[in-house]
């Protein structure tokens, strides 16, 4: 896609969440209005969407929709019945162009009824889609957890109070999720981060799974990416303080711990995260790669020098100690020394030749003194070093 199509395209992607806007805010203002007349009220909403947007797309025309019929189920008083919700759905998935998406539309009711506290009829709405994305398994799993508080628990011999059986059916679920492991984020119709009672349930139900599977990594892996989505800081720090002292020597976790420090531009807390990496792996060159990535961000002679010398010792191969020897005169603006290892790589290493190349390109850029532009390519080439960086190493990204 060219820079014209995606520029274009972001504006299209504005103008609908204008409309879009504007119809929530409708929505909120005249929902008895709307409660009465349910076909009228759609009819309005998919000749406003395609007199505005004629060559819409189909998956935007049915999110839309989707969207829509979401904030209807939100603002009605009388969203509280199981066949109103029902109503909405059979109208909303009249309009829709894909004849099979009714499944986001059921997924939707099921989220609205247990924000109403209509667990059992949001389990049964849910759980025909629990493989599509590891939120609804975790939902449902709420669910089970709140019905629980209704029953009455047994106790034990030892005079304990044993698990309810809704109870058990919550610790099962979070065990299928375990099992089959569903994607996260796959389904866009459940990031409602402004539905603050789904947001407190999946990290509810969350909290009950690190606390009922202490031994099981997964957990804390699906709450970092879900937390990193949502830009939520506290969270992620309240996740890897839990797996830097259940999973002290995971690599994965050293890892968002590090980038987590780094985005932070917490020197002394990154360099320490690799200092741990390099105590819990003393034999791998991933260690020694954060460190020197450190000191290429810092723009650290010494400390290049101190993890360049590791990586000699490492074994890294010689065609990448090159080009982060680049990568810091271009990084420090030492464009001579910048342009000699240019050169000498490309006498050196003609496997790089189509690499070396496009570095070319983008060296007056980044050495140009015009801010932006030297910030841009610098990102670009850094980002490009990592990548490769990562292939050759293995390191999984």
């Amino acid at each position: 896609m060219s820079r014209s199509d995606e520029v274009a395209q972001l504006i299209s992607y504005d103008k609908i969440n204008l409309l879009k806007k504007d119809l929530f805010s409708y929505i909120d203002q005249n929902s008895q209005k709307i409660d009465a007349n349910l076909p009228v009220f759609f009819g309005h909403v998919i000749s406003s969407l395609e007199r505005s947007f004629p060559g819409i797309d189909d998956t935007s025309h049915d999110e839309f929709i989707d969207a829509i019929a979401f904030r209807v189920m939100e603002a009605s008083s009388r969203a509280g019945s199981v066949e109103f919700i029902e109503r909405i759905v059979q109208n909303a998935i009249r309009l829709k162009r894909n004849g099979r998406g009714k499944g986001t539309l059921d997924i939707l009711a099921g989220l609205k009824l247990m924000t109403l506290g209509r667990y059992s009829e949001a389990v049964t709405a849910l759980r025909p889609y629990v493989k599509f994305d590891v939120r609804i398994g975790m939902y449902i799993s709420y669910c089970y957890l709140m019905l629980s508080r209704k029953e009455q628990r047994k106790l034990s011999e030892t005079g304990k109070a044993r698990p309810s059986e809704m109870e058990l059916a919550a610790r099962e679920q979070l065990l299928e999720v375990l099992r089959t492991k569903p994607p996260l984020h796959r389904l866009s119709h459940l990031d409602i981060r402004a539905n603050t009672f789904l947001e407190e349930a999946y990290w509810a139900i969350l909290g009950r799974a690190l606390a009922w599977f202490p031994t099981e990594p997964w957990f804390l892996e699906i709450g970092l990416e879900k937390a990193k989505k949502d830009k939520n800081q506290e969270m992620r720090e309240k996740l890897l303080k839990i797996a830097n002292e259940r999973f002290f020597n995971d690599m994965f976790f050293l890892r968002e711990l590090y980038a987590l420090r780094l985005e932070q531009k917490d020197g002394a807390g990154t360099a320490g995260v690799v200092t741990q990496m390099e105590q819990q792996y003393p034999d791998s060159p991933e260690p020694v790669y954060f460190g020197l990535k450190l000191a290429l961000l810092s723009g650290s002679r010494n400390s290049f020098l101190q993890y360049r010398q590791k990586a000699v010792e490492a074994g890294i191969p010689v065609h990448l100690i090159y080009l982060f020897d680049f990568a810091f005169a271009l990084l420090t603006n030492e464009a001579a020394d910048a342009a000699a290892g240019l050169r000498e790589m490309k006498r050196r290493f003609a496997s790089l030749k189509y690499y070396l190349t496009l570095i070319e390109h983008i060296m007056p850029d980044a050495l140009s003194g015009d801010e932006s532009r030297a910030r841009t390519a610098r990102k670009d080439f850094f980002d490009s070093l990592e990548a490769y960086t990562f292939q050759v190493l293995k390191i999984r990204d």
